[in-house]
């Protein structure tokens, strides 16, 4: 199955919810609170997605002959200086093991490149992620740097690599 990343939209609600308001991908975020309904809804429609003014881009991963989003991107701590940033993906749960992440992270990199202009993207993956440590070295990132105990989660600190791609 192909995929193409979208602007997220009014149906993308409950997808969004659901994703946000699951501690399990608050350890791998900066957020560590829900999200009502309300607030998501207000970001739906007030977002102008634009990526040089607000800094950050969240685009929506979806079938290309159309469906449901399986999956959502992030661009974030963008720098134009030294043009980067740093990238999120959350696959739904139901849609994990169907290479919705890796085509996801392809056409980010082919877009961050192409349209955005940037020289790099990284990422922050627990140390124990082998399957995330895999699919981002198989879509040619580099690990660069280890940050130990990092990260708590579950009263645990977790070890983060840090990886990075070129373009």
């Amino acid at each position: 199955m192909s995929y193409i990343l979208r602007a997220p939209e009014p149906e993308d609600l409950d997808l969004l919810f659901r994703l946000e308001n699951d501690p399990a991908v608050w350890t791998v975020s900066s957020c560590h609170m829900p999200y009502s309904r309300y607030a998501l809804k207000q970001y739906i429609l007030t977002c102008q997605n634009d990526f040089f003014a607000e800094k950050q881009l969240r685009l929506m991963v979806q079938p290309q002959g159309g469906g449901e989003a399986e999956a959502i991107v992030d661009l974030f701590n963008f720098s134009p200086l030294d043009g980067r940033a740093e990238l999120g993906l959350v696959v739904d749960g139901a849609c994990r093991g169907r290479g919705v992440g890796g085509q996801a992270l392809a056409l980010l990199c082919d877009y961050a490149a192409r349209t955005l202009g940037l020289r790099m993207i990284f990422c922050q993956i627990f140390a124990d992620n082998a399957a995330c440590r895999h699919l981002f070295a198989k879509m040619g990132f580099k690990e660069v740097a280890t940050l130990p105990k990092w990260v708590k989660a579950e009263g645990i600190l977790h070890d983060l690599v840090v990886v990075q791609r070129f373009f």
